[in-house]
């Protein structure tokens, strides 16, 4: 019998595989074109409303605060002086590209959600009157993808030093503001979930293409 060999995980210190790196990309881009498609076709899926009357049935003052919280923190400008804090340590580093890759994960996020927006034009879920109403269109979450971008754009940078509660942390963190919006009822889940996707489909495209460019022109 042959000795079972488990297949190699990239270790602090190494890059990502490509092939995980590919497979991601394909697959959030799948995820996100489904949903764009069903919400376009259909206005959306048979889970949103269902998933939006079970976090109101089950809502209490506690949680209330804390996806009211969890909104404000995760909003886009505290969002964007995070993305530019990092990118100003990276520089006073002398880690310029890193610093221009990183702000381009971000700020390309970022910039295609209000994009995205006005095209699907989805109105707000109207199910209740919310706490924290908004008034924009909804499709994808600006907040889910924000902080996905986020999530994702650190990992990548601390892929290469020991930490490992970045790892665990900012994923947590973007899932909990996920959550708040759809708590909130100003998000249907797939909003939330399609901007998830999308944000996580663009910083792994940039990383690749990074990638790329890196080793055709080290210099850059």
């Amino acid at each position: 019998m042959l000795p079972f060999r488990a297949p190699s995980i990239p270790t602090p210190g190494q890059e990502p595989s490509l092939r995980p790196l590919l497979l991601t990309l394909g697959l959030a881009w799948a995820v996100f074109g489904w949903l764009a498609v069903a919400v376009g076709h259909a206005g959306g899926l048979s889970w949103d409303a269902s998933g939006l009357r079970f976090w109101h049935r089950h809502a209490t003052p506690a949680l209330n605060k804390l996806a009211v919280l969890l909104t404000i923190i995760g909003n886009t400008w505290p969002m964007v002086g995070t993305g530019l804090l990092v990118v100003l340590v990276l520089w006073r580093r002398r880690q310029e590209r890193a610093a221009w890759v990183f702000a381009l994960s971000v700020g390309g996020s970022m910039l295609l959600t209000q994009i995205i927006k006005p095209l699907v034009a989805r109105p707000r879920p109207a199910l209740w009157a919310s706490i924290r109403p908004e008034h924009t269109f909804s499709f994808p979450s600006g907040h889910a993808m924000d902080t996905a971008a986020i999530a994702a754009a650190l990992g990548f940078l601390c892929w290469r030093h020991r930490r490992r509660w970045v790892w665990g942390l900012a994923p947590l963190f973007a899932l909990a503001v996920g959550w708040a919006r759809v708590y909130l009822g100003v998000h249907n889940p797939s909003d939330v979930l399609a901007g998830w996707a999308a944000a996580t489909g663009w910083v792994v495209g940039v990383q690749l293409v990074a990638r790329q460019v890196g080793r055709v022109s080290p210099k850059l």
